[in-house]
């Protein structure tokens, strides 16, 4: 009995050791900074007649982000900003894994806000309920809200698969500086951003790192 009490100890060091190894690969660092590169030639011009030049470039880990932003919103709240509104564009330079897990080829895309549904279906996914989506820059040549529906079906197009490519805006109004980075109540790393949004400024957490299981 002694003998065995004796060697737990020996024995579940390297399996601490082994899991937070593993949180730490699983979790990239996160950085942000201003840019001013034009909006990209891969956006459509009626699209990117709406988006100002410069904005914010993220680092996550390997993976490079550049975000651009719409040069007005139509409300300074998200609850008054209609599903499929465009938010702005992003470039991604390397494969990049969303929220979900799922990997969202290298490419330039559009950016468009999406509400979660209010059912049981995504519990556990963020305490907020809004997201922004990713669709090919190709695809989306309308500069109008796509409403629910159509928002969801472009995104899908940046997965190829049966889900859009979205990453959580938590919190949905940040008193964090821009730039900064924070961590979210479920672990999340995300960019504080700032959009304008008639005549105010929008200050939001966009989560870059991290994923949920639903």
């Amino acid at each position: 009995m002694q003998g065995r009490s004796v060697n737990r100890p020996a024995r579940s060091r390297p399996i601490m050791l082994f899991l937070v190894a593993l949180l730490l690969f699983q979790s990239p660092d996160l950085s942000a900074t201003k840019h001013a590169d034009p909006v990209p030639a891969e956006v459509a011009a009626p699209v990117a007649a709406q988006i100002s030049k410069g904005g914010v470039r993220a680092s996550a880990g390997p993976v490079t982000l550049t975000f651009w932003f719409v040069k007005d919103l139509p409300a300074s709240t998200w609850s008054a900003i209609k599903e499929g509104t465009l938010i702005g564009a992003a470039k991604i330079d390397k494969d990049f894994r969303d929220i979900r897990g799922r990997v969202v080829k290298a490419g330039t895309f559009t950016v468009r806000y999406g509400i979660q549904p209010a059912n049981g279906d995504h519990l556990g996914v963020s305490p907020y309920r809004e997201f922004l989506l990713l669709s090919p820059a190709a695809l989306d040549s309308d500069p109008a809200p796509r409403g629910r529906d159509g928002t969801v079906e472009l995104s899908k197009e940046a997965i190829g698969g049966s889900h859009p490519a979205v990453s959580s805006i938590d919190p949905p109004v940040s008193t964090a500086a821009p730039l900064s980075v924070t961590t979210t109540e479920l672990g999340h790393k995300a960019v504080v951003v700032e959009v304008p949004a008639a005549g105010a400024l929008l200050r939001f957490g966009l989560v870059l790192v991290g994923k949920i299981e639903a």
